[in-house]
């Protein structure tokens, strides 16, 4: 009878477990393409921001490496769990569970093989990330696309950017890190200590931020006066007021460009720019101009194009607020040339047209539609 030696897979197996490795490569990387696409859709759907979502599939080198290893005990291919491996990248640390519980409705995730890296001991620092190994669920490998990835495990990592980039940076070192110096070993301590100062004060400023917003929207609902205008002021009044965004339809309709429902922070910067060189700092400024000139806007700005700047498109599309750029322009023009040309270059806006046009078209809408 054998002995328990006798039972054990020999080393020399290696090149048979390459062999089949080498005749699973393809199907490997089939697997990761495939399972790329459906996380990041199922991340975008769920509303989670994510950084990136990696993949790769294990080299012959390192899956050798990892057969031979003498702490380990693989005895087939099969054993190895992490031949095709994805890595979910999110900003911010307290986005990992978000993001993991996606991955646990989406695939059979096998518990057992699983690890939170994040459970370390509270005198140690490095890289964390939850390690799921996973198979695509039943019910998804009956559809064509995934029947041949029925019976192939994967491993499924969610980190954040920076512990990313610190296992990328530690990755470099690993082999070695024993044969370091303690001086050496202490400075790559106290750097993977600061890496998680900086993913715990990012969490706390994203949450300080958001709080502010929540806090701005709330007084800009409440018309609370002196509110001044910012980028955060700004994105709410936009989101909020009725009477704008009754101007910007009636300008996009006058113009034939279409209003989106999208509002980039570029745009929002853009509106907060003009308002605030107009000379409009308070949004209850910007509500007082609205009301004046609610009618005057469409005209002023469908004249302008049609008369000076010759943008007409029925392709072109703008974003919310846009009535508060012609509303700026206007009030400005109505000071005269001098202020519009100083107002134009100071927003790094166009100059080569007309502006004695544009200041006559201000002073004669802004006289039909407003009282004396």
């Amino acid at each position: 009878m054998p002995n328990s030696e006798d039972q054990k897979p020999r080393k020399s197996d290696v090149e048979a477990v390459l062999t089949e490795f080498d005749a699973k490569e393809d199907l490997l990387g089939a697997l990761c393409v495939r399972t790329k696409s459906l996380i990041e859709a199922s991340l975008q759907d769920a509303g989670i921001q994510f950084q990136s979502l990696q993949f790769r599939v294990k080299s012959r080198k390192k899956l050798k490496e990892k057969f031979l290893d003498p702490k380990k005990d693989y005895r087939k291919l099969d054993d190895i769990t992490d031949l095709a491996g994805l890595r979910i990248i999110t900003y911010y640390e307290d986005d990992i569970d978000r993001a993991a519980a996606i991955v646990k409705r989406e695939f059979d995730v096998d518990e057992k093989n699983s690890i939170d890296r994040r459970q370390i001991e509270p005198d140690r620092f490095g890289y964390s990330a939850l390690n799921f190994v996973c198979r695509h669920r039943k019910e998804r490998t009956l559809d064509v696309e995934y029947k041949k990835f029925a019976s192939v495990c994967c491993e499924i990592q969610v980190t954040s950017i920076l512990s990313h980039a610190w296992s990328e940076i530690e990755h470099e070192w690993y082999d070695l890190r024993d044969a370091y110096p303690v001086s050496i070993k202490r400075r790559f301590s106290r750097l993977s200590a600061l890496l998680e100062l900086a993913e715990s004060e990012f969490r706390d400023i994203r949450k300080s931020r958001t709080q502010y917003e929540r806090s701005i929207a709330v007084q800009v609902e409440a018309n609370v006066p002196d509110l001044a205008v910012d980028a955060v002021s700004m994105r709410s009044f936009i989101e909020q007021d009725s009477l704008l965004a009754e101007v910007d339809r009636s300008v996009a309709k006058l113009l034939g460009f279409r209003l989106s429902e999208q509002l980039p922070d570029s745009a929002v910067d853009r509106r907060s720019k003009a308002v605030k060189l107009s000379g409009m700092s308070r949004l209850q400024e910007i509500r007082n101009s609205l009301e004046k000139y609610q009618a005057a806007i469409p005209e002023y700005a469908f004249r302008c194009n049609k008369e000076i700047w010759h943008e007409f498109t029925a392709e072109r599309q703008v974003s919310r607020g846009v009535s508060l750029h012609h509303l700026a322009g206007m009030i400005v023009a109505l000071r005269g040339v001098a202020a519009l040309v100083e107002f134009l270059k100071a927003g790094n806006f166009t100059v080569d047209f007309d502006i004695e046009h544009q200041v006559a078209i201000a002073k004669e809408t802004a006289a039909k539609y407003t009282k004396s």
